[in-house]
Order: C-alpha cells, then sequence, then structure tokens
C-alpha cells in the first residue's frame, strides 16, 4: 500500500520516496508510429484529454526501458503513450506500462497516475539493436524488434517532457528533465502482436503500422521526476 506523507513523501511498500525521485541510468529504446486519431480516440473518451493530430494522424510511441540506477529500483518497463495535450499543456498519455517489479508498479500508480501493471519483460537494448517479449502470465503480448543506423550523436541531448494522466474527475501533470547519452536514431522495427491480451488488442484495434516513422536507442538515459499536479479537467 502507498501512503502520502504529511511532508509530502510517499511510504510505498514500507520504503519512504522523496522528489524528485531520481533516475541515474537506464537504456532506452523506442519507436514512433502515426496511427488514425479516429481510431484512437476512444481511449480518451471522458479523461479530459484532446489527442494531438497531425492530418488526421496521432504519434504513437512504444518505449522498451531498462532502469539500472533508479530510487525505484531496477526492473524492467514497456510502454505505450500517445501525444495528447490538457488545455495548452502538452504531453505524453499513457495508455499501458507493464513494469517487472511490485515497488514501481504501486509507486507509478499512487504518485503519479500511471498505468502500471506485472508484467514478464526480456529486454535486451545493446548497441544499435533492441529486442523485446512481453507476456502476462502464460499470454504472449509482444514481440518488439528495433534498430537505428551506425553511429551516435556526439553530444549529450536535454529535455522536459510531461506526462498527462487521468485519476477520477482531474488529470495528473507530471514533469520529467531528461537527459540523453550515446543517442541512435533510424527507421528499422518489428513488432509481433500477441491474441487475446488487452495490451494486444489495444495495438491491433489502433491499426498500428508495420514500419514506424522512426527508431531511437539511448545508452545512458537519467531524469528526475517531480510531484504530480493535478488539473481540472
Amino acid at each position: 500500500m502507498a501512503i502520502r506523507l504529511e511532508d509530502g513523501s510517499w511510504k510505498v511498500q514500507g520504503r519512504r520516496v522523496t522528489f524528485p525521485v531520481r533516475i541515474a541510468d537506464a537504456a532506452l529504446a523506442g519507436a514512433v508510429y502515426l496511427v488514425r486519431t479516429e481510431s484512437a480516440r476512444y481511449l480518451v473518451r471522458e479523461t479530459g484529454l484532446e489527442l494531438v493530430s497531425f492530418a488526421g494522424r496521432t504519434p504513437l510511441f512504444l518505449l522498451l526501458v531498462d532502469y539500472k540506477i533508479n530510487d525505484l529500483g531496477d526492473y524492467d518497463e514497456v510502454g505505450v503513450a500517445l501525444l495528447a495535450r490538457h488545455h495548452r499543456r502538452t504531453g505524453l498519455f499513457l495508455t499501458q506500462l507493464p513494469v517487472t517489479q511490485s515497488f514501481t508498479m504501486e509507486a507509478g500508480r499512487a504518485l503519479w497516475g500511471l498505468p502500471k501493471w506485472l508484467a514478464r519483460a526480456e529486454l535486451d537494448i545493446v548497441g544499435r539493436h533492441a529486442e523485446c517479449h512481453l507476456a502476462e502470465d502464460d499470454r504472449h503480448v509482444l514481440t518488439a524488434s528495433l534498430s537505428t543506423l551506425p553511429g551516435r550523436l556526439p553530444l549529450t541531448v536535454r529535455a522536459g517532457l510531461t506526462t498527462l494522466a487521468p485519476r477520477h474527475s482531474s488529470v495528473l501533470a507530471s514533469s520529467l528533465r531528461v537527459r540523453a547519452r550515446g543517442v541512435r536514431l533510424g527507421f528499422a522495427g518489428r513488432v509481433v502482436l500477441g491474441r487475446d491480451h488487452q495490451m494486444a488488442d489495444e495495438l491491433r484495434a489502433l491499426g498500428l503500422p508495420r514500419r514506424p516513422v522512426c527508431t531511437v536507442i539511448v545508452d545512458h538515459l537519467a531524469f528526475v521526476m517531480h510531484p504530480a499536479v493535478t488539473l481540472l479537467r
């Protein structure tokens, strides 16, 4: 159980979590797709969010993250996010976020309203190639293979991101400050979806394209995550 303390920190499974939460090192692989906005609109119905659309298409992000040095522990995560906005604030609306450890599942749900659930994720992110096999119990969810072009960007990329998470009659907005080293870009990716699983069925209903618009692999990702801000719908 997660309990919010008087000083604004949280106690999760007997451990105290303070802000900002720091991720010192992780490896990330991701792919960006364009899905039909009309096909995805049901996911934001009655949430207070609006999908960002370009010529009838909304960016969808498939994210594979191997957390190594992290305030929430050592675990793997697979995320599906859509680009959305709440009034004038634009951010990532995560629709699925399976993780491999119960501590980060409870913390993510309580602190930021993230839709984390327990799964088995086998991630292999090395150089310009990344592989993922995701399952829940004995059900295959997806298998993904991503790759980039040779070479890395000769600089550290810094950015600010926001996650948007509907909760009851409000939206939780959480800000991240991201630093990425060893960034590789490319265009090759393949995803095979399982059967009879909600996450696979959701991606199939969205019409996930066979090829991504682009792929990215980050050797060293670090970020800090601040407390969620509650926004009225």
